[in-house]
């Protein structure tokens, strides 16, 4: 067994994840991930070492070497010669975020990213109302220190618990959450609990076929 399968089946194990888990959220078959995990000679990388690293939660330089701590989260990345602290943000569901933000802990993996700190979170898309621009499966960060101007794209609870991904625009008086679906309905502010955070990136994955 290669060091990094030892170390992604170890991850597996302490998240009750199974391989076939993993292979999906990677966008990968469950026989890739079955290979990392078993290889007989000692690989430290692979092509999805880093997203299997923001799925488990863990430090992408420790699933690489072993060196560190698994859950040190904040890493240093070269960019054209310039240091960029990146730190780990949890990666929620729309029906994870209000226990997020209530403080209970979140162990179902992150992002690394450098346009948050430890205030932020990593919002999957579900659902159309926000295509073509958003599709389901997307990944937006949000920082919940922020506060929205007219433009932004705001995370928001509404008073019935849900959590909606929208276009802020103010409005007198109040303001209104707007899709950029059209087959999809405005939010008006009366509807809404707390605007979350804005939005500072959109990822876009795509399913890889091997």
């Amino acid at each position: 067994m290669s060091e990094l399968g030892t170390r992604v089946k170890r991850m597996l194990q302490e998240k009750g994840m199974t391989q076939a888990q993993l292979a999906r959220l990677v966008g990968t078959k469950q026989q890739t991930i079955s290979y990392i995990c078993n290889q007989e000679h000692p690989a430290t990388t692979s092509r999805y070492s880093t997203k299997i690293a923001e799925i488990l939660g863990v430090n992408p330089a420790w699933l690489a070497t072993g060196q560190g701590s698994p859950y040190d989260l904040t890493v240093p990345i070269a960019v054209e010669g310039v240091a960029v602290h990146a730190s780990q943000v949890p990666l929620l569901k729309e029906e994870d975020v209000a226990a997020f933000l209530a403080g209970k802990p979140h162990n179902k993996g992150g992002i690394m990213t450098d346009r948050v700190g430890k205030d932020g979170f990593a919002l999957v898309i579900e659902g159309d109302s926000m295509a073509p621009r958003f599709r389901a499966g997307d990944t937006v960060v949000i920082d919940t220190m922020l506060q929205p101007e007219p433009g932004d794209y705001v995370a928001a609870m509404l008073n019935s618990g849900v959590i909606a991904f929208r276009r802020y625009r103010s409005r007198h008086p109040g303001f209104e959450l707007v899709p950029e679906n059209s087959d999809w309905d405005t939010i008006s502010s009366l509807d809404v609990a707390d605007i979350v955070g804005v939005m500072v990136e959109h990822r876009i994955y795509r399913r890889v076929k091997d």
